[in-house]
């Protein structure tokens, strides 16, 4: 007898006895509601979505393709043109990055509200230190030269800044949808 003849035959004698029925709504909130009571867990993390995840992902492909070309860039001869100069990887990159950082801060303003002023004036302080820190890496760029090291951690921070700005929309989304809740659990 096989190992996998094994295993179906023990699915199919198992077969009704699954457990395949789902809890009531509010199942959650009222488990937690009783970990609170015995004060052993105060609440769940939060899982992040799958765009996060995809988003990220597509990010740090399309960095390492830009790296690469960068790195193919740097290190091979390029013909000397006096009149008009080309946009170094780096400057290309960097437009990308502060574009995309530019876009999400608006979209953090425009969401502003009383409810999120704190949380977007500490997500701005945040932002305001990263932009230290770059431009700290931009003169260790300029005085040793195309270190891989610092190229990679310019790219980080833009990844870091960005990452932080979608952090900050999502919860802002969060907390519409609780206002939103409340709202309407206030109507009824």
């Amino acid at each position: 007898m096989k190992p996998k003849d094994n295993i179906e035959h023990l699915f199919d004698e198992l077969k009704n006895d699954w457990d395949v029925e789902e809890p009531q709504k509010g199942h959650e909130a009222r488990f937690l509601n009783k970990l609170e009571k015995q004060q052993k867990v105060v609440a769940l993390p939060k899982r992040k979505s799958r765009v996060l995840v995809w988003k990220a992902l597509s990010i740090a492909a399309s960095l390492a393709i830009l790296v690469a070309i960068g790195a193919k860039l740097f290190y091979e001869p390029s013909p000397v043109v006096e009149h008009v100069k080309e946009p170094t990887e780096i400057e290309k990159t960097e437009f990308y990055f502060s574009s995309l950082i530019n876009e999400e801060m608006e979209k953090i303003q425009a969401e502003a509200t009383p409810e999120t002023k704190q949380m977007i004036d500490d997500a701005m302080l945040q932002i305001k230190k990263l932009e230290t820190d770059y431009k700290e890496l931009e003169t260790d760029l300029a005085n040793d030269g195309n270190s891989k090291q610092i190229l990679n951690a310019m790219i980080i921070n833009f990844q870091t800044r960005i990452n932080l700005l979608q952090d900050v929309l999502s919860q802002i989304e969060e907390v519409k949808q609780i206002k939103t809740s409340n709202n309407e659990s206030q109507i009824i």
